[in-house]
């Protein structure tokens, strides 16, 4: 993975963000990807606006298989404000085309991309922002095997819809095999 330097952020590309966008564009129809791509910038915007209005800097910024990861500097007041941002951006935006009876699936795809980044994986806002409140506390073994076992039923049921419903839930399925093996250090 290269990266390059721009005003003290450092941005790079993992090769399975390319895997990911290649897979999306295989299963889906252009117009959906291009509705899904405006819906992650509404998102990642969220996070940038709330690393502006808190007087934080971006530390780095990487683009990987489970979506942009963006590093504020070490602020720990404002890191689960940050780390929801992204979510409330996408709610805000439904909410907003829900009460104007617009937005079709540019709609839909705000709501989806909100509740799947409150997924409790580490690498999305959900996981992270459980990670900053259990993380050090007695029962933070407990609560990661209950959130495990909560991820592998997630994985079942996709695989299940994929199977039931002709592929429309496999980038999803990838997606969260993905993420638990990540967790996990395999991936």
């Amino acid at each position: 993975m290269n990266s390059i330097t721009i005003k003290n952020t450092t941005y790079s590309v993992n090769f399975s963000f390319l895997v990911f966008n290649a897979l999306i564009f295989l299963l889906r129809e252009n117009d959906i990807v291009m509705n899904f791509y405006a819906v992650c910038i509404i998102h990642e915007l969220g996070h940038l606006f709330a690393i502006e209005i808190t007087g934080g800097k971006v530390k780095s910024v990487v683009f990987s298989g489970t979506g942009v990861i963006i590093t504020p500097e070490k602020n720990s007041r404002h890191e689960l404000f940050i780390m929801l941002a992204g979510a409330g951006a996408n709610l805000i935006a439904f909410a907003v085309m829900y009460i104007s009876g617009i937005g079709g699936i540019f709609r839909l795809l705000n709501i989806c991309t909100a509740v799947y980044n409150l997924l409790p994986y580490r690498q999305l806002d959900g996981g992270t922002a459980l990670c900053l409140l259990t993380d050090g506390t007695p029962n933070e073994r407990t609560i990661n095997n209950i959130f495990a076992v909560i991820k592998i039923l997630f994985s079942v049921i996709l695989l299940v819809a994929t199977i039931f419903y002709n592929n429309e839930f496999m980038p999803l399925f990838i997606m969260s095999v993905m993420l638990f093996l990540s967790e996990r250090g395999t991936l």
